[in-house]
Order: C-alpha cells, then sequence, then structure tokens
C-alpha cells in the first residue's frame, strides 16, 4: 500500500472487535484515529470543531437516535467532496458517493479507507465498491 499523510479518522461502530481492530491497523499507519460506540458520541466528535474530524467510517445501524446517515449528513457539512465509507445491509453508492460495504470485514474497510486516502491525494476515487471489497 502507498503511504499517505496522517488524517484524523472517526470510527463509529458498536461492535468493539471491529472499532479496536480498525483504530489498531490505523493507529499502526500513523493515523490518528477517535472511536465511538453509539451515534450520540460520534456526533459529539463530530461537532468538536477545535479537533476536526478529517474521514468517518461508520455503521448505517448505531445504538441509539443517531444512526450512521445523520453522522454522514453531519460530516459532508464540513467535507461535502469527501466520501464516508459506511457499513450497511447491501452494497452500493449512496446519491452523495458514499460508499456503502455489505456486512464488510475490518479488511475490506481498512482497505476502503486506505483507498479514500489515497484518491483524495491523487482525485481519482474509484466508486466500484466490489474494488473496495476484493481483499476480504
Amino acid at each position: 500500500m502507498s503511504t499517505v499523510k496522517p488524517q484524523r479518522i472517526l470510527i463509529a461502530d458498536d461492535n468493539p472487535i471491529m472499532r479496536e481492530t480498525l483504530a489498531q491497523w490505523l493507529r499502526a499507519q500513523a493515523h490518528e484515529v477517535i472511536t465511538a460506540d453509539t451515534g450520540e458520541r460520534a456526533l459529539l466528535a463530530l461537532r468538536d470543531w477545535s479537533h476536526p474530524i478529517g474521514w468517518l467510517y461508520t455503521r448505517a445501524v448505531l445504538p441509539g437516535l443517531v444512526d450512521g446517515s445523520i453522522l454522514a449528513d453531519q460530516y459532508h457539512e464540513m467535507h461535502g467532496n469527501r466520501a464516508v465509507i459506511l457499513a450497511g445491509a447491501e452494497q452500493r453508492i449512496s446519491s452523495r458517493g458514499d460508499l456503502v460495504l455489505k456486512q464488510p470485514t475490518a479488511v475490506a474497510v481498512f482497505n476502503a479507507i486506505h483507498q479514500a486516502f489515497v484518491a483524495a491525494e491523487t482525485a481519482t476515487f474509484t466508486t466500484d465498491p466490489a474494488e473496495a471489497n476484493r481483499a476480504a
């Protein structure tokens, strides 16, 4: 994998194994990772303007009143041109260009996040969900 400059990433997932596995892998790549196990906690992190979030991975369904689509909407207010990586029930690209992966593995999410970083640096993000899922 090519190297990218360190990013600040929010991982919102109620599965502690997925959340911490992704966080460890991304931290090993020198990224700053904030984790949240509920939508409300993730929303608080997104609204912390003193520490802006650069990228977002979230499950579509989270415990509580705030779900992944609400987080994506909040994120797009700051980063209208960046895709959110979501774990959902079906694999697709949202109307905003967000990448929805069907029940992804940690490897698939890590690869999708890395692809988004590289694409942002080269401005050639692929919208093929299968490509993001290939390593899984």
